[in-house]
């Protein structure tokens, strides 16, 4: 299903679609996400484009056969000296439309590609709600390994959610399962 599939960087002329796209990821699975609908909403679009024109960010978007942004994924380059080799994978959504159908992956797939091109990376880190299953899971093919998990990191409307802390190298001959 991800035949059609275009992934390209986020520029801030795309600020728009990126903000209702992101909403909705806030609204559809507000545990996956440690900022609120709430929050984000009352953030104008200026907001958003300034997001995509920072120099330490790569975000990444999924357009399908119609141009429409369907999925997006972020990375957020550490900046203190001591960290400048390490880059944070964050905002990871595909539309619940297009789950399962490769188009996550593809976005992973782009995101190690683009942090190879970073000077000096050498690491992603990431955090996942630690019942997001399938998440998990592609994170886990990707070789994302766990070094942690966070009891009680995020307080929601629900009750308390535990995260994952991941990581893998951003090296082209790491190796990956399927």
């Amino acid at each position: 299903m991800s035949a059609g599939i275009s992934i390209k960087r986020l520029e801030a002329t795309d600020a728009g679609v990126y903000r209702a796209l992101m909403l909705r990821a806030y609204s559809e699975h507000d545990t996956a996400f440690t900022s609120t609908f709430e929050e984000r909403a009352n953030k104008p679009v200026d907001w958003w484009s300034r997001r995509l024109q920072d120099p330490t960010t790569v975000t990444l978007g999924a357009f399908d056969a119609g141009d429409s942004l369907i999925g997006t994924v972020r990375l957020e380059a550490y900046q203190r000296q001591r960290e400048r080799h390490k880059i944070q994978l964050t905002a990871m959504y595909v539309m619940k439309d297009y789950a399962g159908s490769g188009i996550g992956r593809r976005l992973l797939d782009d995101a190690l590609i683009e942090s190879r091109k970073l000077n000096g990376i050498e690491l992603i880190n990431l955090t996942v709600t630690a019942d997001n299953l399938p998440a998990v899971r592609l994170y886990s093919k990707l070789g994302f390994q766990t070094f942690g998990r966070e009891s009680r990191a995020v307080k929601a409307t629900l009750g308390y959610l535990d995260k994952l802390h991941m990581w893998r190298p951003v090296s082209a001959d790491y190796l990956v399962q399927g």
